[in-house]
């Protein structure tokens, strides 16, 4: 009896251990986690949460002495750009909101303390524009990305640990064409007017606010209604040097109007179309005079930059 007594007692420590040990499996493998948890991210460690908040818009009326207005009013779509300090390896950090978002006009980050480069472009383009560059903010020349009126901040923020928020008023890059007609009514004929413009630009560098690649840009307007009178398309203005002399360029401009089978049906070319930064350009004539299926350059009866905005610059358009 005392062997089998013995014997039980054996078991019944085994059993013991045993249960012990699964009791402890699960003890070590909370540990193991919680001190996996526990090891910060060296890279995240330092960096500093900073946020960047888009105020309002200057210029908007093409006039320097209007009142700022708030992003959301005017800009249907914002892009942030975060560059990284000389000498690090990571990408860039492109946020792109809508005004739909609830945070549209603010963006927080966490970055690491040294000198950025943050850019923002504010537009109403379908897509959002390529920011690979810093110094050319790329939109498209056709009407996939097509230029709109757009404004842009840029500069180079020192991230420190009390840098906080970043507050940025932005200003108009764009210049407008504008044509308005003075026919009675479109032909009923015409399905599209069609612009191809070039000598301006699709891209812009948001510190200088000017143009930085030779475009060849297009937009076009579906006609639905054949009253309508005014079409304005953008561009970013650039400067070209000849002989040492540093102007602004000028655009060629083709109108075309397309019938709904795709046909030309009228078509002018106007050329030598001054365009300055944050201001209109105005043509405005009688596009169809000698109705449609006629090609000429003759019909309109001058531009010029419209008296209410910011400046006057006289252009007669040559005959």
């Amino acid at each position: 009896m005392k062997q089998k007594t013995m014997r039980q007692s054996s078991a019944l420590k085994k059993t013991r251990v045993n249960s012990l040990g699964f009791m402890l499996i699960p003890l070590l493998m909370a540990s193991c986690h919680a001190r996996i948890h526990e090891i910060p991210d060296p890279y995240e460690r330092d960096k500093v949460p900073v946020t960047i908040c888009v105020n309002n818009l200057s210029s908007v009326d093409y006039a320097p002495t209007r009142a700022m207005v708030d992003v959301g009013l005017v800009c249907s779509n914002l892009s942030i750009c975060i560059y990284p300090c000389e000498g690090e390896s990571f990408d860039k950090i492109q946020i792109n909101q809508t005004r739909d978002d609830p945070s549209f006009g603010t963006v927080s980050q966490n970055l690491t303390v040294g000198v950025h480069k943050i850019v923002v472009v504010a537009h109403n383009g379908d897509k959002n524009p390529t920011m690979t560059n810093p110094e050319s903010i790329a939109f498209s020349s056709n009407t996939q990305l097509k230029t709109t009126d757009t404004f842009c901040w840029a500069g180079q923020v020192n991230v420190t640990q009390t840098t906080g928020t970043v507050n940025v008023n932005l200003e108009r890059a764009t210049a407008m064409f504008r044509l308005r007609l003075s026919d009675l009514a479109i032909p009923d004929q015409v399905n599209e007017l069609q612009f191809a413009y070039k000598g301006g630009s699709a891209a812009v560098n948001p510190f200088t606010l000017e143009g930085t690649t030779k475009s060849n840009q297009k937009e076009s307007f579906v006609v639905t209604d054949h009253s309508s009178k005014v079409f304005e398309v953008f561009t970013f203005p650039r400067y070209e040097e000849k002989n040492g002399v540093r102007s602004l360029s000028q655009l060629e401009i083709t109108v075309t109007a397309i019938d709904i089978y795709g046909n030309a049906v009228k078509e002018r070319v106007l050329t030598d179309v001054p365009v300055t930064r944050n201001r209109i350009t105005e043509c405005s004539g009688e596009f169809f005079a000698g109705g449609v299926l006629e090609y000429t350059n003759i019909g309109f009866g001058g531009m010029q930059v419209e008296q209410d905005w910011a400046g006057t610059d006289p252009y007669v358009l040559g005959q």
